[in-house]
């Protein structure tokens, strides 16, 4: 004859049901939209956990950011170097022009450095935006993982 389970009872196992049921779909999901997955929980805020033994880490975007930024610097750096070598050119042609076009000439470099001096502001912030992303990751890698542990 079975046993009658007090409502109490009826309650916690509807409880575990639910419960599994609710990791089943989590787990599922992971596995079917891993993106939408790391999308919702970026968005949260999480950068690292650990489910079942696993380690799961959102650092993937902060680490692709940060090799935009360093992309970005070197892009500046080249175009500093093309603002000298124009701004050398103009003051070779200069020796040799007329009176008339070393005036325009002298604006042409003044407006060249002018920019040239703009790069370097940017680069200069771009290079401390980098050395903060160095840091954010190695406080990421530094943080211990949450672990969601299985009741026993």
């Amino acid at each position: 004859m079975a046993k009658e389970q007090s409502p109490m009872q009826t309650a916690r196992d509807a409880l575990v049901v639910v419960r599994e049921a609710i990791i089943i779909v989590i787990v599922l999901l992971l596995f079917l939209w891993p993106s939408l997955i790391n999308e919702t929980l970026t968005n949260a805020g999480f950068t690292k956990a650990s489910f079942f033994g696993g380690v799961l880490e959102w650092e993937k975007q902060l680490k692709e950011s940060k090799e935009q930024v360093v992309k970005a610097n070197e892009d500046l750096a080249e175009v500093q170097e093309k603002f000298e070598q124009v701004t050398e050119e103009l003051e070779s042609i200069k020796v040799t022009a007329r009176p008339e076009e070393k005036a325009r000439l002298d604006n042409l470099t003044r407006e060249i450095r002018m920019s040239s001096a703009k790069t370097r502001a940017v680069q200069s912030e771009l290079s401390l935006t980098i050395e903060k992303q160095d840091e954010i990751l190695s406080t990421i890698r530094q943080q211990p993982s949450r672990t969601v542990r299985e009741r026993p």
